[in-house]
């Protein structure tokens, strides 16, 4: 089913909006379609990747914070080794 959606938008954020739609071919509001498509679908994917952090922690997975700071402390010396 489709609805139709009215919004409030700053004159020049609209005046961006157009630009950019005109520059692609496309028209503004699939572009805002597209744009509420990609959040919702960001947010589902972050709420699952949440779901299964916690699972992993209740079930002792976790890695403590101190593994994971000396982790990184070791990554960036090797990326700064290597320049």
């Amino acid at each position: 089913m489709t609805v139709h959606v009215t919004i409030e938008m700053d004159e020049a954020v609209k005046a961006k909006l157009d630009a950019f739609s005109s520059a692609r071919g496309r028209v503004a509001g699939e572009l805002l379609v597209e744009a509420a498509e990609l959040i919702a679908r960001e947010h589902d994917a972050l709420e699952a990747a949440i779901v299964e952090a916690e699972a992993s922690l209740a079930a002792g997975k976790g890695i403590p914070h101190e593994e994971v700071v000396a982790r990184l402390h070791a990554r960036r010396a090797r990326w700064t080794d290597a320049a």
